[in-house]
């Protein structure tokens, strides 16, 4: 535990407190309000979500993911109206929904900014594994009669593939910093 925690503690870019403090408010508002407002479609959602989830994972500590990996499921799930009449159903997701968040977020950390891989070699390995895991804990609630059989669709592929294109959106913003100087 303790070397997955130095781990989560790892920065591609250390920035000032003050930057970085902005930076983790202005992503937290924007994790939860996107869900909240906008709602649909998921894939342009689940995009958005990603990149701040990768944003994040880039330039800030373990406490501060932590509390980003949770928000955009909190937002969707306040909002109400992401999967209609199976909303409550989002509520048995909420963890795993979490642990897959965290799970991309350690992906990049460990292998862009401990192992110094290409950064998307690093986002598939990360969405590849998010996506895997909201699989196969969608279909396990599935077999428990907890979740409904739409949630397998929006838990596989689409995960994968909002993962990935949100990876690919947060290295572009990424590298528009550097060049901008924000980084």
């Amino acid at each position: 535990m303790r070397f997955i925690a130095e781990r989560m503690e790892q920065r591609v870019f250390a920035s000032e407190s003050g930057f970085e403090f902005a930076e983790f408010m202005v992503l937290c508002f924007l994790a939860f309000m996107v869900p909240f407002i906008i709602g649909h479609p998921q894939l342009l959602v689940g995009v958005l979500v990603n990149a701040f989830l990768v944003l994040s994972a880039l330039n800030m500590g373990m406490k501060k993911v932590g509390v980003l990996a949770a928000l955009p499921s909190l937002g969707a799930l306040a909002r109400g109206m992401l999967f209609g009449p199976f909303t409550f159903s989002l509520v048995f997701m909420l963890p795993f929904i979490w642990a897959g968040n965290l799970v991309l977020i350690w992906a990049i950390k460990e292998f862009v900014a401990g192992r110094r891989m290409n950064f998307l070699a690093s986002i598939g390995i990360g969405a590849v594994a998010k996506a895997g895991l909201l699989f196969c804990s969608a279909y396990v609630l599935l077999q428990f009669g907890l979740l409904p059989a739409l949630f397998l669709e929006a838990m596989g592929v689409l995960q994968l593939v909002t993962a990935v294109a949100g990876g690919i959106l947060a290295f572009a913003l990424w590298k528009a910093g550097i060049r901008l100087g924000f980084f």
